[in-house]
C-alpha cells in the first residue's frame, strides 16, 4: 500500500508542477505581441522569452524526477500484477484440489 500512497503524491505533485509551468507559459506568451504591426522593445521581448524558457527548463527538470518515479512504480506495478495472477491461478488449483479431496470423501 505504501507505493500506491506515493503515486497519489506523484499524481499530485506531476498535476502541481503541469499546471503551474502551463499558468507560467501562458503568461509569458501572452506578453509577446503576436499581432500584425505589433511593436515591441527588444529587451522586453527578450525577457519574456528567456523566463519562458526558464519556466520550460524548470519543467523539464521537474518531469525527469517524475519519470523515473513513474519509471520504477510501473516496474513494481507490473510485478504486482504478475504475483496476483500466479496467486489467482495458485487459488484455483488449491479448490480444485479441495473439490477432489471432498470427492474421494
Amino acid at each position: 500500500m505504501i507505493f500506491l500512497d506515493e503515486w497519489a503524491l506523484l499524481d499530485h505533485d506531476y498535476f502541481s508542477s503541469l499546471s503551474g509551468a502551463t499558468e507560467a507559459l501562458k503568461a509569458s506568451t501572452f506578453r509577446l505581441p503576436v499581432v500584425s504591426g505589433a511593436r515591441a522593445d527588444v529587451q522586453k521581448l527578450k525577457d519574456a522569452i528567456c523566463s519562458a524558457v526558464d519556466v520550460m527548463q524548470a519543467m523539464a527538470s521537474s518531469i525527469c524526477s517524475l519519470l523515473s518515479r513513474v519509471t520504477k512504480l510501473n516496474s513494481l506495478l507490473a510485478e504486482l500484477g504478475n504475483l496476483s495472477a500466479n496467486e489467482f491461478a495458485l487459488l484455483n488449483q488449491c479448490k480444485d484440489l479441495l473439490l477432489a479431496i471432498a470427492a474421494m470423501q
